[in-house]
């Protein structure tokens, strides 16, 4: 009997249950964009100079305002990764997060996104040939709940 019961609640241990079932239903955060848009590299570079706690106006594509505050920053210490977080004014309270990489023959790699929890949308930062774009996607399609 003892065998069974183990063996029983071992079963049930072993299914996954999600934790939040997706809102697909959630307003677009990004409707007023087109589908791409091109990054205006020097302007994001800026902002990873940034301090914590700087306010944030400049525009990162056209078309695409960024009003904010520096909410978080990597270690300036580490010159392989430099990174930026920032909390949006304009966007209702989307978070920005802005990545540069350092490869081993000097040049850099970007990656990025814009996303809020509230929206069902998000934006992506990607390299798309020589340049890097902004482009829209499903905020499901970035993370899983």
């Amino acid at each position: 009997m003892a065998f069974l019961t183990v063996g029983y609640l071992h079963a049930s241990a072993q299914e996954t249950v999600p934790i939040n079932q997706p809102d697909y239903n959630k307003p677009k955060l990004f409707s007023d964009l087109p589908a791409k848009l091109n990054l205006r590299l020097p302007d994001m570079e800026a902002l990873l100079n940034l301090s914590v706690g700087t306010k944030v106006n400049t525009l990162v594509a056209e078309g695409l305002q960024l009003k904010g505050t520096v909410v978080s920053r990597s270690n300036p210490d580490d010159l392989s990764v430099k990174s930026v977080v920032i909390n949006s004014f304009t966007r209702q309270g989307a978070t920005l997060t802005f990545t540069r990489f350092t490869k081993d023959d000097g040049t850099y790699s970007y990656i990025g996104r814009m996303i809020s929890k509230d929206a069902g949308d998000a934006l992506e930062i990607v390299k798309e040939g020589t340049v890097y774009v902004i482009r829209k996607t499903g905020l499901y399609d970035l993370i899983n709940e």
